[in-house]
């Protein structure tokens, strides 16, 4: 790093152009124009909705909330919000998807100033998809991205009868 500053202050790499040679007024105004172009297509995408992609509304056809559950020991369990029963229980220094899913959300809440209190929501949506939900900052991680055997660590979470493993394979 101090080779690259040294060369900089010594002329040997320019990071800007020469007084003799300036850059080109057409490269300029081009670059000018392609940032005024970006600005106006953000600009309409936002207020007409236009080229935006959107996740459609599903509806949910089973739902549970978890928390997460940090013991003194080290030891981690996701548990079911309501009930408080444990669904998943993590040794000290191990790890386990459940478990890391939902610690990725709870930094998300942190990071956006989120409130840390409300559960997460694992739900089965009524196209088949397995989703863990977060209320407070409306992130959405769909389970079917990280393979089957990960989506069906949840689906064993959700409540007895809900067509947990059809969720889970499609």
């Amino acid at each position: 790093m101090r080779g690259l500053a040294a060369a900089i202050r010594n002329g040997q790499i320019k990071i800007a152009p020469d007084q003799d040679k300036p850059i080109p007024k057409p490269i300029l105004i081009g670059a000018g124009a392609l940032a005024l172009t970006a600005l106006v297509a953000i600009g309409m995408g936002r207020t007409t909705g236009i080229g935006l992609a959107e996740t459609p509304e599903v509806g949910t056809v089973a739902s549970r909330g978890l928390q997460i559950d940090e013991h003194a020991d080290g030891s981690v369990a996701v548990i079911d919000a309501s009930s408080r029963e444990p669904l998943v229980e993590v040794a000290a220094g191990q790890g386990a998807f459940t478990v890391e899913v939902l610690r990725n959300l709870s930094r998300d809440r942190v990071r956006k100033g989120a409130s840390d209190a409300g559960p997460f929501v694992l739900a089965l949506k009524s196209d088949g998809r397995l989703v863990v939900e977060d209320p407070e900052t409306r992130q959405q991680v769909e389970l079917r991205a990280f393979g089957k055997l990960q989506a069906e660590a949840f689906a064993k979470m959700l409540p007895a009868g809900a067509g947990a493993s059809e969720g889970a394979s499609k």
